[in-house]
């Protein structure tokens, strides 16, 4: 009887034991989930304040480097947003997934925005990103000048519209060259333009930075150049779908606000050295390449607008080739305000102080 009362103690006793030992890992597993919840709350209450945008362009190049400085700066992050940038391959399809919105914000040669608009797309563009074009026309060795083109090919990245428009006019006014003088050839992007000129499948095509400069050391010929033909063009800008604009404006003037102080902070001379090893992270490039982009785009040629608003005189130069293009044949070349939103940029402006 008394073994069996002693056995029934020490049973009740493990088990004060085990509910003791139990409640001890509870509370130190709670207290470890509330330390962990203080922990991380800064962190938490900054993600819940933080809105997120996704962003497309056709492929990474020099052109946006203000960019890279939003993006390798965390100008984005300070100024409360997450992007999210997607590279889609060919200018088409990068309209194209804004018009679904798939992405509601992109940036392309405006031709294509114009373009879609007056086919009754919702899109507004709302920034310029570029208002000089940093494109030379190379062309193989054995093409002495531009007569030479007469019947050869030249790379191109669409067959109508955007750059494809300004090849042509540069052409006639430097060499008096019509557009079925010559035949054109879709390759892609600056990247694929110079790899075409080098194989071989295209006598000449247009290219930007580093690709200019790669094809000039390599003893290809450079024969036009399009800013000494064209002047101020909106080259390349931010678009967005009006569905986008209207439900997510904060969203819209944060990127702006980041982009404008990427684009002065780029300018900024005491930047240099950071500028240039952004450069060469995300482009994967040389120090040489680095300083050649940097001295013509940045220190020269200076495309990128310090304010990003889209002015009236390189608009209209865009809508200028379009109408020569008989777009507008018997019509009157519509304004600005029918594609441009400029105050999402006038409010990021603000916000800034100008």
């Amino acid at each position: 009887m008394r073994r069996a009362v002693l056995a029934k103690c020490s049973s009740v006793k493990r088990k004060v034991v085990a509910m003791n030992r139990f409640k001890q890992s509870f509370i130190t597993l709670v207290s470890a989930a509330i330390g962990l919840l203080c922990f991380s709350a800064p962190g938490l209450a900054a993600d819940a304040g933080m809105l997120k945008m996704r962003f497309t362009q056709s492929g990474n190049t020099s052109s946006s480097w203000p960019l890279y400085v939003a993006e390798q700066k965390k100008m984005f992050e300070k100024n409360g947003l997450q992007v999210e940038v997607i590279i889609i391959r060919g200018a088409t399809n990068v309209v194209r997934a804004v018009l679904s919105e798939t992405i509601p914000i992109g940036r392309i040669n405006p031709d294509y925005v114009i373009g879609a608009s007056e086919k009754g797309a919702k899109v507004k563009i709302v920034a310029a990103n570029m208002e000089k074009i940093p494109y030379d026309i190379y062309a193989r060795p054995e093409i002495k000048s531009g007569a030479d083109l007469k019947g050869k090919t030249l790379g191109v990245s669409t067959l109508t519209g955007g750059t494809t428009l300004m090849v042509h006019e540069v052409l006639e006014k430097a060499y008096r060259l019509k557009d079925n003088d010559y035949k054109l050839l879709v390759v892609g992007t600056s990247p694929e333009r110079y790899a075409a000129l080098k194989g071989g499948s295209v006598q000449a095509s247009f290219m930007g930075p580093p690709f200019s400069f790669r094809a000039g050391r390599e003893g290809f010929r450079k024969l036009a150049n399009f800013h000494e033909h064209l002047g101020p063009i909106l080259f390349t800008a931010d678009f967005a779908h009006m569905n986008y604009l209207k439900s997510n404006r904060a969203e819209v003037v944060r990127y702006l606000k980041s982009m404008i102080e990427a684009t002065r902070w780029l300018y900024e001379p005491k930047n240099k050295e950071e500028a240039l090893a952004i450069h060469m992270r995300v482009l994967k490039t040389s120090r040489e390449s680095a300083e050649e982009d940097y001295k013509y785009l940045v220190q020269d040629f200076q495309p990128f607008p310090r304010d990003g608003l889209v002015s009236k005189a390189s608009f209209d130069k865009t809508m200028e080739l379009r109408a020569k293009e008989g777009t507008y044949q018997g019509k009157k070349i519509p304004p600005p305000s029918d594609y441009v939103d400029n105050s999402y940029i006038e409010e990021a402006l603000k916000q800034l102080g100008k």
